[in-house]
């Protein structure tokens, strides 16, 4: 389970954050991805243009899978679960360049520049339900993914191919697609789905703080975050905005406790992240701590070439 969302600060700064839930014991890290070319599984070798900086974690034969990042040209990107909902290629097709679930990020923010160039590119991919480089699990994905210009984009595998829904209000959680949680939102708020009308209905709720409860099903995460991001004011910086981030996302982050450590099937929130995409900085806050890591990507860049690694 996870949750995202986007903001737009009144000193234009452009932020996507979200909260990591896995189901399974993962040491997620901050990560910087600075060599000069990433492996794909099914296409080879494919040259980075721009570095990135985001959370991620080993997965065998010391890959690093990367779940979100910023890029070099502040374009950002976040995967999140989709489970029943996703729906991939059989077999690789010949004109395409094919990429598994886990190859779409690595593609989108070491290629590309703006959600415009993204938008352009993805007639000429295919995503194929074939195993990673690493691992047996063919990952359910659907992506969110935000550029300095303030846009925000979602892209979902469905029945229909890669769905690209421009539109958005900027939030993302797990199945089912967006425009059914969409659904559910006005419907739970008694309108229809009028941007207009959804963030006057918001705006009352957050003045009342008669929020309703998160738990751990997607459709309400959905409905806390929608509620928040378009009922509050909006952020005048994007210092403002990071602690807002942190605290709405909390409210809908699964608890961690110590006795988890003995079930590690067990779903909770692993680590909240916000991506700067104005400044290309990266904030990292575990489940079991209050301190925020802060990464520069040009920093880090400046200090490790050609190198990807992690930072913790």
């Amino acid at each position: 389970m996870c949750t995202s969302l986007t903001l737009q600060t009144l000193n234009h700064h452009v932020l996507l954050a979200r909260t990591m839930d896995f189901p399974v014991r993962a040491a997620w890290k901050p990560a910087l991805i600075n060599q000069d070319y990433y492996e794909t599984a099914l296409s080879g070798k494919r040259a980075i243009r721009y570095p990135y900086i985001g959370g991620g974690r080993t997965e065998e034969n010391d890959q690093i899978l990367v779940a979100d990042g910023v890029n070099t040209k502040g374009l950002s990107c976040a995967e999140l679960m989709f489970p029943l909902k996703a729906h991939y290629l059989d077999k690789p097709v010949a004109d395409k360049l094919n990429l598994t679930p886990q190859d779409f990020l690595p593609w989108a923010l070491g290629e590309h520049a703006s959600l415009q160039e993204v938008k352009a590119d993805l007639a000429h991919i295919a995503i194929i339900g074939q195993n990673w480089l690493a691992g047996n699990e063919i990952f359910a994905f659907h992506w969110i993914l935000a550029d300095q210009a303030g846009q925000t984009l979602l892209i979902e595998p469905t029945i229909k191919g890669l769905e690209i829904i421009s539109d958005s209000i900027g939030v993302l959680t797990n199945s089912p697609t967006y425009p059914e949680h969409m659904a559910r939102f006005a419907k739970s708020l008694h309108t229809n789905e009028n941007l207009t009308e959804l963030s006057q209905k918001s705006q009352q709720i957050v003045m009342s703080q008669k929020f309703p409860q998160a738990t751990n099903t997607p459709t309400t995460r959905f409905l806390v975050t929608a509620i928040n991001k378009l009922g509050a004011q909006p952020s005048r910086t994007q210092f403002e905005a990071r602690n807002r981030l942190f605290n709405d996302l909390a409210t809908v982050a699964i608890p961690y406790k110590p006795s988890m450590h003995q079930h590690p099937n067990f779903n909770y929130t692993h680590y909240i992240s916000i991506l700067d995409s104005t400044d290309q900085t990266y904030y990292f806050r575990y489940h079991d701590s209050k301190q925020v890591f802060s990464y520069s990507l040009s920093d880090e860049l400046a200090q490790h070439t050609n190198q990807n690694l992690f930072l913790i």
